[in-house]
């Protein structure tokens, strides 16, 4: 509609001077957001995870129709006179849309007549096995900006009064009548009500968000004149809106459903014993969850590759959220998805979109975006327009979940399980995908935990996930795999289990099983040592110049930004910043860690990659970073200098040691480690008075809080470093 709202609005469009040019009628809104939720219950594999939830298999056509009715009702709040003023240049009120309508509850009950009846709440009552799940169901419904809102028994009733120029009562009746004359099927009965089970209104309030989300972006739902048949046309759009996103899967897994899924689809080698035995595993239709343990090089990420490809092709997945420890680990490995994905559908139009979730980058199918403002990106391919559409999860980090093939950092998964802003959408969203989760440890335990949660909740929808590690203990093993949690075996069993291993199980971890296969064949032999130098920046630059000037690529991992900092510029004073050992960024000397602008990030992952990946054609280097460079890089080093950390983790970092096939410089044929170690051998100095871990220096305490690790790991080096290791 063009000009200032004559009837009750939704959404505004202003120019340059905040003149209202456009406006999207309330009524048209609410049936672009039921027809998103409808289209995502009825044609995704949302369906199949919600009624898991409610015990079922699948939705019923009443349930469909009552959660879409619902959410008719979602933007009732706008109908209040405070909201409505901000499109006109007068005196009154202004208010926001949620609180209002939330306060209605706390309200005397004669406004509940007034107001509620109106909006049809007597007839939605009855879907619900008791009043309060109805009124908690409300809430997730008004409240759908990411998260809860209580009323505050603030209720105003001259918000909702009819005056001369408008009855909020009007505006309520009629998004009452849509409701029964869009999804009627809701108003039948059924004596299937919705249990009051939080998680149902979880999921329910993370579905609502993704459609509000979708259903207000003018690509799909543009402006409308015209209020005729309007809901078919939202209909009509958000059938396109969730094509055009593959939320609905059905027509890029037509392209691959008579392909036999192998690795010769994205990988012209022979798949190890340990990778084809992952590929042969059961599917699992309610849900599985596995674990892959094998070491570094052996090609885990092409395991995960072709166990997605077979749940897609099978329509137990809608997409993938692969999920790595760093943002560097992430901007590598998604070149390796995304070839991966075009190898496997072709260069078909209609593949997935595969989304880069890395803050800073804008990124689909290769192609990179510039932000413009108000969530508008700027692409220079050919492919503009289809990109403008494929592109939509990318722009936001609160919609990276609702991509088709994500790769991203972990973050973005365990935002799902806190009590932070959009978790339920990304609850919801979480759920259409096949997890991937590589570079599990065992020693973070927070972190665990949270994975932890977030995989009940998966599997008890029906999902499908997948753990990695080069390094996991059979304690963290035996939590993520056994719902009972059965007692751990003692050690000397454990290191009796063989090497790689599988551990898969159904969704209830009743079906639990392991395999075991042979190593990829390759093994390295490691030289580690510890020298007490950690608080001497000098001696470490020291140090790694005398092994670069051998010839070697050293790798400096700090567990502190300020040590990393510090011992870069201890380099820089010895060598001159113009020397050509160091690692550099646009040619200035840098070290690589988190604290950097995002262009510059994004810039630092690049150079590390061209200094220590496997097509570097050069030597004798040296590049100072802390944890960013750690786990999942295919980077190669002849040398590093390490802090201390946990045993699994110092364990990863080696991983970057002697990665790939090579020549070596004199001296560097086997792999050396340093690790840095305090001065004083007692890290009883890092435990505060009431046996906690407190502030220590060089990480110990904090970043690392379990000094007992930290103490074992000491231990161990101490014991093995005349005899040396071979890993695996």
């Amino acid at each position: 509609m063009k000009g200032i709202p004559d009837d009750f609005w939704a959404k505004l469009d202003r120019n340059e001077d905040g003149a209202v040019t456009h406006w999207h009628p309330l009524i048209a809104h609410s049936a672009d957001v039921a027809a998103v939720v409808e289209a995502l219950l009825m044609r995704t594999i949302l369906n199949r995870r919600l009624a898991r939830l409610l015990g079922q298999e699948k939705l019923t056509d009443i349930q469909i129709a009552r959660f879409a009715a619902l959410s008719v009702i979602h933007d009732a709040g706008k109908a209040n006179h405070g909201f409505q003023n901000q499109a006109f240049d007068i005196k009154g009120p202004r208010e926001g849309h949620v609180g209002p309508i939330i306060e209605i509850i706390q309200a005397d009950e004669n406004f509940h007549e007034q107001l509620l009846i109106p909006l049809g709440i007597q007839d939605v009552l009855t879907w619900f096995s008791n009043q309060e799940t109805a009124v908690h169901f409300l809430f997730a419904t008004w409240a759908h900006h990411g998260k809860p809102v209580l009323p505050r028994s603030n209720f105003k009733q001259s918000l909702w009064e009819k005056n001369t120029r408008r009855d909020p009562v009007e505006a309520l009746s009629s998004l009452s009548t849509c409701m029964k004359q869009w999804f009627p099927d809701a108003f039948k009965e059924d004596s299937n009500t919705i249990p009051d089970q939080p998680v149902i209104q979880h999921i329910y309030n993370g579905i609502l968000t993704l459609a509000d989300w979708l259903g207000s972006d003018t690509r799909f739902f543009s402006f409308t004149e015209s209020l005729e048949n309007y809901i078919q046309r939202a209909r009509d759009n958000a059938g396109k809106a969730i094509r055009a996103l593959t939320l609905d899967a059905g027509i890029p897994r037509e392209i691959i459903k008579d392909s036999p899924i192998s690795f010769r689809m994205f990988s012209p080698w022979e798949p190890f014993e340990i990778q084809k035995q992952c590929l042969e595993l059961p599917t699992f239709s309610e849900g599985s969850l596995t674990i892959l343990e094998s070491d570094t090089g052996s090609g885990k990420t092409e395991a995960a590759l072709s166990r997605f490809l077979k749940l897609y092709q099978e329509g137990l997945v809608d997409g993938m959220y692969f999920a790595v420890p760093t943002r560097s680990a992430a901007t590598q490995l998604y070149d390796r998805v995304e070839k991966a994905v075009e190898k496997a559908f072709g260069e078909h139009k209609n593949r997935p979109p595969v989304v880069q979730a890395v803050s800073g980058y804008l990124k689909v199918d290769a192609v990179e975006g510039t932000a413009l403002p108000h969530f508008k990106v700027l692409w220079y391919d050919d492919r503009k327009d289809e990109l403008r559409e494929r592109s939509w999860a990318a722009e936001h980090p609160k919609r990276y979940l609702a991509g088709a093939v994500v790769v991203g950092t972990i973050d973005q998964v365990l935002l799902a399980t806190l009590q932070v802003k959009h978790a339920h959408m990304r609850t919801a969203a979480l759920l259409r995908h096949f997890l991937v989760v590589d570079e599990v440890h065992s020693s973070d335990v927070y972190m665990t935990r949270l994975l932890e949660r977030v995989l009940d909740l998966h599997l008890s929808a029906g999902g499908h996930a997948l753990l990695m590690s080069a390094t996991l203990g059979t304690s963290s093993r035996y939590r993520f795999a056994m719902k009972k949690k059965e007692p751990v075996p003692e050690a000397e069993k454990a290191e009796m289990v063989a090497y790689p291993l599988l551990t898969h199980t159904n969704q209830m971890r009743e079906k639990t099983f392991e395999i075991t296969g042979k190593s990829s064949g390759f093994q390295k032999n490691i030289r580690a040592e510890t020298k007490n130098i950690a608080g001497y920046p000098d001696k470490i630059a020291e140090l790694a110049l005398e092994k670069a000037g051998s010839g070697a690529r050293v790798l400096i991992i700090r567990n502190k930004v300020s040590d990393c900092i510090e011992t870069q510029k201890a380099i820089e004073e010895i060598a001159g910043t113009d020397s050509g050992i160091l690692f550099k960024s646009d040619g200035i000397p840098a070290p690589h860690h988190s604290q950097f602008a995002a262009e510059d990030r994004k810039q630092l992952d690049l150079e590390i990659e061209s200094y220590f990946g496997k097509s570097a054609g050069r030597d004798s280097v040296i590049a100072v970073a802390t944890q960013t460079v750690e786990q999942s890089l295919d980077i190669d080093a002849d040398f590093m200098i390490s802090d201390l950390c946990p045993m699994d983790v110092l364990l990863q970092r080696i991983g970057r040691l002697h990665r790939h096939q090579r020549p070596r410089p004199k001296g560097f044929e086997t792999a050396q480690c340093v690790v840095l170690t305090p001065e004083d051998r007692d890290l009883g100095q890092f435990i505060s008075k009431d046996g906690q871990a407190r502030k220590g220096k060089f990480g110990l305490g904090t970043v690392y809080q379990d000094l007992r690790i930290l103490e074992k790991t000491w231990q161990v080096l101490e014991d093995v470093a005349l005899s040396g290791w071979k890993i695996p």
